[in-house]
């Protein structure tokens, strides 16, 4: 659930596309797997094999990219905010999967577009008209309309997703000041690096603390190791994709194609948990979905106006 790093010119916009969708579906396919792995290990143990084994293609990627040179920091204070901002999504992620139906999960999240508009105004200093305030309001009201705060069928747990959704969204915004100084390599690496380090010493800790091992870490059996592996694999493979998706196609093509997780969120929610979406996400989803793209639209809109003055 992650885009990541600038893009630079596009050379292949059709290529990107197929990189994006690819990168949905690996990562889509890795959430699945938390959501039922979630139901028998500890969330920070998935974390652990997430970032840990998903360096595997990672390491690839910087030798491809020019070697450990291409891991430099200009702004390491910023770094580390990223990495606390991005730990509390993903465990916040991990966390909710086995506890709610995906298809509604990442409806809610798809209001991260919304969050970061308006966190572009003070973090970033970009100016954002009444059109797109407009579109925030809208995209919000969708997720009301799905959250249902106050009624018989109001999930308290549609709030700890926006608030997962809303740190997602501030990593992204550090990603996005990142990437005028730094490689997308780099960014993903430092994040990596600390989440398997953190994760794994809380888990190290617990055990050394004498605290019963089944509260942070339980040993897997052999297939349970295998589709821990396949986590972490997907997972890394999906990250890569998706950089690869930035530099052959420039944002305002490649952003449409987020939404193409819903297919697969409701796919694997009924396959697999015969999850059936609740009539209100009907009509949410729609006003995110279209708020989102309409925001994508005057952006573009005031890229065109830069460039001609």
């Amino acid at each position: 659930m992650s885009s990541l790093g600038p893009s630079t010119a596009a050379s292949d916009p059709v290529g990107g596309i197929y990189s994006k969708i690819a990168a949905i579906a690996l990562l889509s396919t890795m959430d699945a797997m938390v959501k039922e792995l979630g139901a028998h290990y500890p969330t920070l143990q998935l974390m652990f094999f997430r970032t840990l084994i998903g360096m595997v293609p990672l390491l690839w990627l910087i030798r491809v990219a020019g070697g450990w040179t291409t891991l430099r920091t200009r702004q390491p204070l910023l770094q580390l905010g990223r990495v606390a901002v991005s730990f509390l999504s993903l465990f916040g992620f991990f966390y909710l999967f086995p506890l709610m139906p995906l298809a509604e999960l990442y409806a809610i999240s798809f209001a991260a577009p919304l969050f970061m508009t308006a966190l572009g105004v003070p973090l970033l200093g970009e100016r954002v008209g009444w059109r797109r305030w407009t579109a925030v309001a809208v995209g919000f009201a969708g997720v009301l309309i799905i959250v249902q705060p106050g009624s018989a069928s109001f999930h308290p747990l549609s709030l700890a997703v926006l608030a997962v959704t809303f740190c997602y969204a501030l990593s992204m915004i550090c990603v996005r000041r990142l990437s005028r100084t730094d490689s997308d390599q780099a960014t993903i690496m430092f994040y990596s690096i600390a989440s398997v380090g953190f994760s794994g010493l809380l888990i190290l800790a617990n055990e050394l603390a004498g605290q019963p091992m089944g509260v942070l870490w339980i040993w897997p059996n052999t297939i349970d190791w295998l589709w821990l592996v396949a986590v972490g694999l997907t997972g890394g493979l999906g990250q890569i994709l998706v950089t690869r998706a930035w530099r052959l196609a420039p944002a305002a093509v490649l952003a449409p194609f987020d939404y193409v997780a819903i297919v697969f969120a409701l796919a694997y929610g009924w396959l697999f948990w015969r999850e059936v979406p609740t009539p209100w996400l009907w009509v949410g989803l729609p006003l995110i979905i279209g708020s989102g793209l309409y925001i994508l639209h005057r952006e573009r809109v005031r890229a065109r106006e830069r460039r001609k003055a």
